[in-house]
Formats: C-alpha cells, sequence, structure tokens
C-alpha cells in the first residue's frame, strides 16, 4: 500500500471517529429520510437523518407573545442504530447539538445552546412517505437558573409528527 493511501486511509477512519460515522448494521439493513412535519398546528419543522447522522430545524415561527423563534438541532455523534426493517422502524441515539434563537417584542434578543443527548425515531409506513410515515426526536434538556431550553420545551422534550412532506426508508 503506497504512503498516501496509508494516510489516506487513517483520516478516513479519524474523520469517522470524530464525527460519529457508523457502517451500516449487519444484514445490510438500512434507515434514512427527509422532509417536513408539524410539531405544533402553523410550525413546521424540516428533518434529515441517516445512521450517522440527525438534524432538525425550525426555519422560522412566532410565539403567541410575539417573540421571534429559530431552532436548529444537529448531531455530534452516533452510538446506538437499531432497525427493525421487518416493522419499517429506526432508532438512533447519540449527542447533539440544539440552539434556539429567541428575537422578543422588545427588540432583545438571546441565543440559547447546548449539547443533549438524543433519540430519533423514524417510522416507514409507505411510498411516497407524506401523509403516511413518522418522525420524532426526543433531547434531554439540563434546567439552568436562568433563561434556558428546559424553560421552553421541558427537561424532556419531544419533536414530532406525521411527515407533511418527505419520506421515510427503511430496508
Amino acid at each position: 500500500m503506497t504512503r498516501k493511501r496509508v494516510l489516506l486511509n487513517s483520516l478516513i477512519a479519524l474523520a469517522s471517529t470524530v464525527v460519529g460515522i457508523r457502517a451500516a448494521p449487519a444484514g445490510g439493513s438500512h434507515a434514512a429520510g427527509g422532509g417536513t412535519y408539524f410539531v405544533e398546528p402553523g410550525i413546521r419543522s424540516e428533518f434529515q437523518f441517516s445512521q450517522s447522522h440527525v438534524q432538525c430545524k425550525i426555519a422560522h415561527a412566532v410565539l403567541p407573545d410575539g417573540t421571534d423563534f429559530q431552532m436548529l438541532m444537529f448531531s455530534l455523534g452516533v452510538d446506538s442504530v437499531t432497525i427493525d426493517s421487518a416493522d419499517g422502524t429506526a432508532t438512533i441515539a447519540g449527542s447533539m447539538v440544539s440552539t434556539v434563537t429567541l428575537r422578543f417584542p422588545d427588540g432583545s434578543n438571546v441565543t440559547l445552546s447546548e449539547t443533549v443527548p438524543y433519540v430519533a425515531y423514524a417510522e416507514d409506513n409507505g411510498t411516497p412517505g407524506a401523509g403516511v410515515d413518522f418522525f420524532s426526536l426526543s433531547v434531554v434538556y439540563t434546567e439552568t437558573p436562568g433563561l434556558d431550553q428546559a424553560d421552553l420545551f421541558g427537561s424532556h422534550a419531544t419533536f414530532s409528527g406525521a411527515l407533511e412532506t418527505g419520506n421515510v426508508s427503511i430496508t
């Protein structure tokens, strides 16, 4: 093996460790998807997931008091992947960054960010997935004395819904 090839393989192994890339589970099972769902009426969430990455965001929402709200969550790593091809379900767990930006009616703003454990769950209930597939993302927030994400969502929060657009594929 050439010196360049050894170096390239070493870099790939290191990058895989740093970003939490995992090989597909035994048996060739595969899970991936993306799309949108409503976490509550009027608040649309976008998501993407694979066996090596999970992300979810709310690009923009306005809360009842007039506060502008944005949220971005993305995985730092994947600790476990469980795929049940017969049931069409996948569960992915690891750690992620959860960031919320609030712009209050008085003109002030705050950005809240923390690293949280997560569990993503997806169901492939048909193709196309809109209206039948399901996605959820559960996280555990840390309560602090000041304003934090636990104040907004509770310490154990789940963002979930049937897909409005997109597809979940579990094989």
